[in-house]
Parts: C-alpha cells; sequence; structure tokens
C-alpha cells in the first residue's frame, strides 16, 4: 500500500540549488508521499519546512548506488518501498542509473537533457527539476512556480526571540556575500543601502553573514561601522533560525546566492543583485532583479 503513494527523490546541491528544486518538489507531494535523499541542506530545512514526508542523508545511499557491488536485500527492501524515484543531479550517472533500473516495478526518472543544454535556453532554472516532475510545461500562473518554505509559528517565535534580542523589529535585511566573490557587489553599495534604508524610510537595518562570509566578517563590520539602527548578526544562524528571522523582516537586499535564495522562498520581499550571473537562470522567484537603487525602498 505505502509504495503506491512514495515517491523517492535523490538530490544533490548547495542551498541555492536546493531551493530551486523546492517548486518540483512541492508538485511530487501534491501526487504522493515524497521522501527526499539530499545533501545537508535538505537536512537542514527537514521535511516540516520542504512541506514533504521525509527527509533522509544522501550518502548513504549514493555509496550504495556507486558501489560494483549488487544491491543488498536490506537495500532492495528500502527501495523498493518507492514507486517511483526522481533523480534531481545535474550530471546524468549511468553507474546509478543502471543500479535503478535493476529494479523491478519502479519508475525512474531523471532528465532528458543535460544541465548546461538547458543552460543555453535562459530559462529559470527550478523549470529543470519542474519539467521532470511535470512531462508538459507548467502554465505561468501555476502555484507551484510560486512554492514556498512553509514557516510554522513555532520558528516565527523564534524569529521574534531573535530579533528582541538584536532589538530590532521589522528591519531592512541585508545579506552583502555569497560563496563567490564574482558574485559580490562592493560592500560601499550595502552601506549606501543601510543609510538610505534609516534615513529615507526610518527602518532599522540587520546584515547577516554566514560560513562563506567568515573570512571577510572584518570588512563587513568596519563597512558599517558607526551606522545608527544597523546591526550586524553576532554570530551565524542555522538555515531554519535564518528561515524564522526572515519571517519577522520587512525586506531583503543580497548578491546571487543561496541566502537570497532562502529570503525569496520564505516569502520575503526580495531585492537581489547579480553581477556575473544570469538573473533569468539563477533569480529566486519574484525576487526584484536590481540595476539601479532609486525604487529599492518605494
Amino acid at each position: 500500500m505505502e509504495k503506491q503513494n512514495s515517491i523517492l527523490v535523490l538530490a544533490a546541491g548547495s542551498l541555492g540549488d536546493s531551493l530551486l528544486t523546492l517548486p518540483a518538489l512541492r508538485l511530487l507531494q501534491s501526487r504522493s508521499q515524497v521522501t527526499v535523499a539530499g545533501t545537508s541542506p535538505y537536512l537542514s530545512f527537514s521535511s516540516k519546512l520542504l512541506g514533504i514526508r521525509e527527509v533522509i542523508p544522501l550518502d548513504p545511499l549514493l555509496q550504495t548506488l556507486l558501489s560494483k557491488d549488487p544491491l543488498s536485500p536490506k537495500d532492495q527492501t528500502f527501495l523498493t518501498r518507492f514507486k517511483e524515484i526522481f533523480v534531481f543531479f545535474k550530471e546524468k550517472d549511468e553507474a546509478i542509473l543502471e543500479k535503478l533500473a535493476s529494479l523491478s516495478g519502479i519508475q525512474v526518472h531523471f532528465p532528458a537533457k543535460s544541465f548546461n543544454e538547458f543552460l543555453e535556453e535562459g530559462r529559470w532554472a527550478a523549470e529543470y527539476w519542474l519539467e521532470i516532475a511535470f512531462v508538459c510545461p507548467l502554465p505561468p500562473d501555476s502555484p507551484f512556480r510560486q512554492a514556498k518554505l512553509l514557516i510554522d509559528e513555532t520558528l516565527k517565535e523564534k524569529g521574534r526571540e531573535i530579533m528582541k534580542s538584536l532589538n530590532l523589529a521589522f528591519p531592512l535585511v541585508i545579506h552583502p556575500g555569497s560563496g563567490s566573490p564574482n558574485k559580490n557587489t562592493p560592500l560601499p553599495f550595502f552601506r549606501n543601502a543601510a543609510e538610505r534604508a534609516v534615513k529615507e524610510s526610518q527602518k532599522q537595518v540587520l546584515v547577516t553573514w554566514g560560513e562563506a562570509e567568515e573570512k571577510n566578517l572584518g570588512m563587513i563590520r568596519e563597512a558599517f561601522a558607526g551606522l545608527k539602527d544597523v546591526v550586524v548578526l553576532p554570530e551565524t544562524l542555522s538555515l531554519q533560525d535564518l528561515a524564522g528571522v526572515f519571517s519577522q523582516s520587512a525586506a531583503y537586499l543580497g548578491n546571487d546566492s543561496g541566502v537570497t535564495q532562502l529570503a525569496s522562498a520564505c516569502g520575503l520581499r526580495t531585492f537581489a543583485v547579480f553581477q556575473s550571473t544570469d538573473a533569468r537562470v539563477w533569480g529566486p522567484q519574484e525576487a526584484i532583479i536590481l540595476a539601479a537603487m532609486k525604487n529599492l525602498y518605494s
């Protein structure tokens, strides 16, 4: 009975990549119960935030599928729980597909084209995964295109507690870093944005950072030093706590990064600055792509 209503998704990728699979995951969940075998971002979000049935670690399963040994009875029992398996990898791995094809009675789905081929079309990256989950293109007004993380009251309350500890109330959040220096807008741009938020809109500002920005934290603190009503986060937050903070914020400004994708997926009004990447492909859903500052606080 469980097999008839179960889908397994193998999903690898960074924070931004994982959030770009969210629309496809939510679409699959509308059809059946979804288990994701995923990398660390999926595990950090948990099934509740993603709006699916279950999240398990990808690595043990990947090692099994890449092994030259036949599947063990235990592994076969686990995999045959599922009626369908979707492979959300950017690169096609024949060894994995061969192992999965050896399982009887299971439909295995993977991209019809390589991710590099898809990129040449200049379409939103989330559509790559949506087209595996749904063969025909989704209509532009499909609600699955705007899938958001499901932030419950407990997480919102945690966000309120963090804001209270920082003496902030619904601030503009600025995240001035990313995983690649080529994507980063110069810090004076963000300082100017913070000054304008306080002066023109009477907004407080919270500057966030994570592991990717840790080595430049001194520069970030210096860039925002001395600004009234601007607080630099004293320590990093977990992805769930950051989602809670975003649920209690007024707007977000950042580079092309996973955190920018997260802000948008939390339903926060998101302004994204793209330097070296194509916003048509990597832009967050419903984000405002900035070419100038004039409409930032309107």
